[in-house]
Order: C-alpha cells, then structure tokens, then sequence
C-alpha cells in the first residue's frame, strides 16, 4: 500500500503496472488481490487514513504541556505527510472512492480538537478562534509545508519546525505585533 500512495501522490493517472514496478513485486500478484485500480485505491486510501491515524495517537496529544503536545502532533504529520497529501490533495478522492454507507456516520472524538480545546482552557492557544478553525489552519499550513518539500523550496527536516514557528508566531514580528500601521506611512 506504501508504494500505492507513493506513486499516487506525485501521479494520479499510475496504473497498476507501474504501482506494482514501485512496490518492486509482480503485476500478477497485484493483480490477484486488486483486479481494479478502484480497489488497489480504496485499500491505498484506508491504508494512509489509518497511518496519520496512527501517527496522531503515538504523537499521544493528550499528554503534557499543550504547545508540546502540539508540537509532537506537527511532528507526526510531517511524518506521514506522502499519506496525508495523497488523500487530501485531490478532494475528489474522499468522496469518490470511499464513499460512506451512512450520510451521517457518527463522529468520533477528534484528538487534535481534543488538544486544542484543552490548549485554550489552559490559556496556551486562542479561545476567540473556534478548535475548528485552528486545526483547519494547523492543516493548512502542514499541507503547504509538505507541497513546499515536493517543491524542493524546503527541506523535509525542516517541515516540523517550520509549521510549528508559523502556527505558534504567526505572521508577525515581534515588533510588528503592537505597531500601528497609519503610522508608518
């Protein structure tokens, strides 16, 4: 499945022959267990949802100090960041290739929210931003860093750190934070 999302993620059009040279195994055998590409990207799909899963758990965000917590939590994203542009890269993947049973399948707790929600009543992260929204930036900003690594503009070693200054600094300086921009002109 590894080979699967790594061919798929820098090329949606892979066919099976060229997933089963990646996974350096033989057409016939993929084949077997995978007669249709829509089945071999079903199981790519579930296989990268279930490993930033996975990574997220062992990232234990419930633990410790919030801004640590979430700075494990970057960590791990970065880690598994092939898996997270594969299914998040084409919005189309989600609702077509594993659609759901049930339209209003319930929800399961969320641990990132979890973190957020238990960083804002601490006082660490901000409280007039909903938990939502911050994850939503939290993902937005490790999807651009991962994009940026397959761009050759950032080294993957530098993911972590540099997702977490921007999530944890913002855009401003420090000088820049209390000055007034009518000000300066």
């Amino acid at each position: 499945m590894t080979a699967a999302v790594g061919v798929w993620v820098r090329d949606r059009t892979a066919t099976l022959p060229q997933i089963a040279e990646a996974a350096q195994g033989g057409r016939t055998t993929l084949h077997r267990y995978f007669p249709e590409r829509d089945g071999l990207l079903r199981a790519a799909v579930e296989h990268a949802l279930e490993a930033v899963g996975r990574a997220i758990a062992e990232a234990e965000p419930d633990r410790g100090h919030p801004l640590e917590a979430m700075r494990r939590v970057v960590a791990a994203l970065a880690s598994v960041s092939e898996a997270i542009m594969f299914v998040f890269g084409d919005q189309a993947l989600m609702r077509d290739v594993v659609p759901t049973a049930d339209p209003d399948p319930p929800t399961p707790r969320d641990p990132v929210i979890d973190l957020i929600r238990r960083g804002q009543a601490e006082g660490v992260f901000d409280d007039q931003l909903s938990a939502e929204w911050l994850q939503q930036v939290l993902w937005a900003v490790s999807y651009t860093a991962f994009e940026q690594v397959e761009l050759g503009a950032l080294a993957k070693f530098d993911v972590a750190a540099t997702v977490s200054r921007t999530l944890e600094q913002g855009i401003t300086t420090r000088a820049g934070c209390g000055a007034d921009p009518e000000a300066r002109s």
